[in-house]
This record gives C-alpha cells, sequence and structure tokens, in this order.
C-alpha cells in the first residue's frame, strides 16, 4: 500500500478523536460527531455502531471530559473547531463529513470552514438540534443556580435525571454543562465565505427549544444543496432515532462517493478504542 492509499489505521491519533467501533482497513468515508454542550463521546456510541461498516466514524471529546477530564476546558467555539480541524487534518485520510448536534452543530459549521480553507471541504455537513446560526445566544444559562441549570437540562430531555443524585457525579456534570454554555454564550456567527458542500439539518419535532421554522436559515451557509428533515422528539431526538439518522447520513453519502470496485468488501481490524 502506498503512502497515500494508506489505511485508517496507520495514520497518527489524536486524543480529540474517539473511536469506538472497529475501524475499515479501508473506509470509503469517514463520518466526526460534534456532541452538544455537556456531553461527550460515549453519547454517540448508538449511532456510531448504528452505522455501515464501509463508514469510518469518530466522535469528538472535548476537554475536560471522559479521558480529557485533567485537561482545562475550551474557551470558544472557534477554538473547539480549531482543535477538531486539526485533528481531522492530521489523522483523517479522504472524504469525511461532519455531524453536530445543538452546540456541535456550531463546532462542525466552523470546523468545515476551517478544513474549507485547507483544501479538506467535508462531503457532506449534518446539523442537528439547532437553529438558527445567526440568532444572538441566549446566554446566561451558565450562571443559573444548581438547581436551576438541572431543571433546564432535564427539560430539555435525553438526560436521567437519577445522574444528578450523586453529589460528585451532580457537581463534576454542572462543571461540564457551565464551561460549554459560557462557550455558547460567546459565540457570534459571521457569515464568512460559503461552503461547497451539502447542507443538511435535523430537527426534533417536540422541541421546544429549536422552532422547526429556525433550521431553513441554515442554507445560507453553502452554495450546495439544503435538505431538512423532521423527526418525532424533543431536542435529543437524535439519540432516539440513531439507526435512521445514521442510515440518512450512510444513504446520502452513498450518493455523493464514487461506486466501490466490483467485489470489495469493506474489512474491519482491530477492536473498539
Amino acid at each position: 500500500m502506498s503512502v497515500d492509499a494508506r489505511s485508517q489505521t496507520d495514520r497518527p491519533t489524536s486524543p480529540w478523536l474517539v473511536t469506538m467501533t472497529p475501524t475499515p482497513v479501508e473506509p470509503r468515508a469517514s463520518l466526526v460527531v460534534c456532541p452538544h454542550a455537556g456531553g461527550s463521546a460515549a453519547a454517540y456510541l448508538r449511532l456510531v455502531r448504528a452505522c455501515p461498516s464501509w463508514l469510518a466514524t469518530m466522535v469528538v471529546q472535548y476537554p475536560g471530559r471522559a479521558h480529557r477530564i485533567q485537561e482545562p476546558f475550551s474557551r470558544s467555539i472557534g477554538e473547539l473547531a480549531a482543535k477538531t480541524a486539526e485533528a481531522i487534518l492530521t489523522c483523517v485520510d479522504g472524504p469525511v463529513a461532519l455531524l453536530g448536534h445543538s452546540m456541535g452543530s456550531l463546532v462542525a459549521l466552523e470546523t468545515a470552514r476551517i478544513l474549507a480553507a485547507e483544501g479538506r471541504e467535508p462531503v457532506a455537513l449534518h446539523l442537528s438540534g439547532r437553529g438558527d446560526p445567526s440568532s444572538p445566544p441566549k446566554g446566561g444559562q451558565h450562571l443559573l443556580s444548581d438547581a436551576q441549570l438541572i431543571e433546564h437540562i432535564c427539560a430539555l430531555g435525553g438526560t436521567d435525571r437519577r445522574i444528578f443524585d450523586d453529589a460528585a457525579m451532580r457537581a463534576l456534570a454542572l462543571q461540564v454543562i457551565r464551561a460549554d454554555y459560557r462557550v455558547l454564550s460567546t459565540y457570534r456567527y459571521h457569515r464568512g465565505r460559503l461552503l461547497h458542500c451539502p447542507v443538511t439539518v435535523l430537527n426534533g419535532a417536540e422541541d421546544t427549544s429549536v422552532p422547526v421554522a429556525s433550521a431553513t436559515s441554515w442554507a445560507e451557509v453553502t452554495h450546495g444543496a439544503f435538505t431538512h428533515h423532521v423527526f418525532p422528539g424533543d431536542h435529543f431526538f437524535i439519540l432516539d432515532h440513531a439507526e435512521a439518522i445514521a442510515d440518512l447520513i450512510s444513504s446520502a453519502l452513498l450518493s455523493q462517493l464514487p461506486p466501490a470496485p466490483t467485489g470489495q468488501v469493506a474489512p474491519v481490524t482491530g477492536s473498539a478504542r
């Protein structure tokens, strides 16, 4: 195998990109998932497990949680995007698609812009659970009392209230959530240079924090095609409909990628890590 054709397993690794499923030896494309505020890579295990074997999957692990718990939190969406883009450029070969949920949609957008400027624009950008990017951030959630912040988080859905019953776990979870909300409060959208890749927006029909109609504003970030899908569920519909979303993403990618060589089977290697 030539250097240019080397497999993902020959690439350097990064603490920013977590692989939780076996990696194809020669994937046809890669999917990088950017989590929500307060989220970690583990939340997206069901989603990446639902992806087909020809698609390499990685989830961004932000600092200050899981194996990066000793690292300081990032200070801005721009910093998160710059580090994510650096990890992709260093560790991932071939076509890359991005998926971001909630805060992760902003990280994915800014990451896509950096990759485009480096000549590695994603082949697709999927944005989930986030309304009009140009709307001023609501801000202030990181200043709520513990009780108020817990109520806010639980009202969004997708969070088991019992994680707040243990004092140590509650303190750790709220520290992460506050740090991410602080980052969100400082974000300011700039229209900037438009992408050319297709953009797909996903929303939950019962998500009271993101009006479905506001999602169409994402069309302005690209010259490419824009599609919008609404799923049943609240803000964390993406966790409840992981299989359907994985199928949507992989089907769209297949329509963009060149046909696989006749008879080629995408083998997998190693164990999840």
